[in-house]
């Protein structure tokens, strides 16, 4: 899809990995809507405060807009804890808000959003209506100890990725997926650096975080490109995440 005058609406664009997208898709010369619980700082961008887990309040925020030909579904929160212990059972409730947040949040706007673009005038040579792009994770692949609720949340979005491919390719709307591996982001910033050295030893090449720009470069090709449908593409310099890290098993 040609990006360029096209609105896209960016979940959780605000900061991150989403952010970074956003600024390059307003350089494509796209028109952007944050959702997010926080304002984008950038300039050009319109912000529009939603808890995507709300159904209604999606409803709500997607209604005034007019036709939205991209949808990135960044949103999302991490979260780490056992399904079970000899201290007692694994916390649900904490497992229940990433499921909310990652997965139920991406559901909410993808149906209100892809029900829009359905509406959309076909464009370009292929007559397409839309894109969808989920942020999944290699952790929606091989999720380590502790990742239950983040790696189910990510596995989900990862399966859904074909399914919504299928779902909506009689509409001309394509949807793929994006797993990054280890980012430098708000998100990973807090983690200890022995645990980062160990994530980052794990990759084949290059072994490094990723950037923002570099995700984003990446999220751009797939929006644009259009025979690539229903396929989750790995950024992750070629790890395979082992079991467990020393940190954890430590823990």
């Amino acid at each position: 899809m040609d990006v360029q005058g096209k609105v896209a609406l960016v979940t959780g664009g605000a900061s991150g990995l989403g952010a970074a997208l956003v600024s390059n898709l307003l350089s494509a010369g796209a028109h952007i809507v944050v959702l997010d619980l926080h304002a984008s700082p950038l300039p050009d961008v319109r912000s529009i405060l939603c808890d995507i887990t709300d159904e209604a309040a999606v409803s709500a925020a997607v209604a005034p807009l007019g036709p939205v030909s991209i949808l990135a579904n960044m949103a999302g929160i991490g979260g780490i804890g056992s399904i079970a212990t000899p201290a007692g059972p694994g916390d649900v409730a904490a497992f229940r808000r990433v499921i909310d947040v990652n997965l139920i949040g991406a559901v909410n706007v993808t149906a209100h959003v892809a029900h829009r673009m359905i509406g959309n005038a076909p464009d370009g040579p292929d007559e397409t209506r839309g894109v969808i792009l989920n942020a999944c994770s290699i952790a929606s692949f091989e999720g380590q100890e502790g990742m239950g609720a983040y790696g189910a949340s990510k596995a989900a979005l990862a399966a859904l990725t074909l399914i919504w491919a299928r779902d909506l390719s009689r509409h001309a709307i394509r949807c793929v997926g994006i797993a990054p591996g280890f980012f430098a982001t708000p998100m990973t910033a807090h983690m200890p650096e022995a645990l980062v050295n160990e994530l980052v030893g794990g990759m084949e090449f290059p072994r490094r975080a990723g950037t923002a720009d570099e995700f984003a470069a990446a999220a751009l090709f797939l929006i644009r490109h259009p025979m690539i449908n229903g396929e989750v593409l790995r950024l992750d310099g070629g790890a395979r995440p082992p079991a467990r890290t020393r940190w954890t098993a430590a823990a």
